[in-house]
């Protein structure tokens, strides 16, 4: 998938996950400058569009 049609949250969010690692909603948040709310959004239409996934703790990665 093209990652032209994402959002500047989206396309922040993934910049900071792309490198590796595990990364919370709130540190996800802190790197961005933006609020929880607007990375979770941000995160979760990510992981529809198969770019980023969590697992149980609530760590995300990119895909």
């Amino acid at each position: 998938m093209s990652t032209s049609n994402l959002t500047d949250v989206e396309q922040k969010v993934l910049d900071i996950l792309a490198p590796g690692g595990l990364l919370t909603l709130d540190t996800l948040a802190r790197c961005t400058g933006r609020q929880v709310w607007e990375v979770r959004r941000a995160a979760n239409s990510l992981r529809m569009k198969n770019l980023a996934w969590a697992n149980r703790r609530g760590q995300w990665s990119a895909s």
